[in-house]
């Protein structure tokens, strides 16, 4: 019985880190500049989005649409820099992950 209850404790202490991980590293596109190719997420320096850090975008079927280089960042938000033709593709509400984070 012992074994069980330890095995059981294991396995929901791993889902509320995985859960914890991956939603600390998944943002929202709040604006996009297609001119410029600016993508404008949610989340800053305190969600993992540094300078220079690479960042995909994902539509909400769960598709990769484009990736980018994380350009400007302050602790609350971050402006991503993508290809023209590619941020055509993004919009509003869509999900921005750091590629490290095994969100799908």
């Amino acid at each position: 019985m012992q074994k069980i209850k330890a095995f059981f404790f294991l396995v929901t202490i791993t889902i509320i880190a995985i859960y914890t991980v991956g939603g600390a590293l998944a943002a929202e596109v709040t604006k996009v500049n297609v001119s410029q190719g600016h993508v404008y997420i949610d989340r800053g320096k305190e969600a993992g989005f540094i300078m220079g850090s690479d960042v995909c975008f994902y539509s909400y079927a769960g598709e990769r649409i484009a990736c980018g280089t994380v350009r400007q960042t302050s602790a609350a938000r971050a402006t991503v820099k993508v290809k023209n033709r590619e941020a055509k593709l993004i919009k509003r509400g869509m999900e921005a992950i750091l590629p490290g984070a095994a969100a799908y």
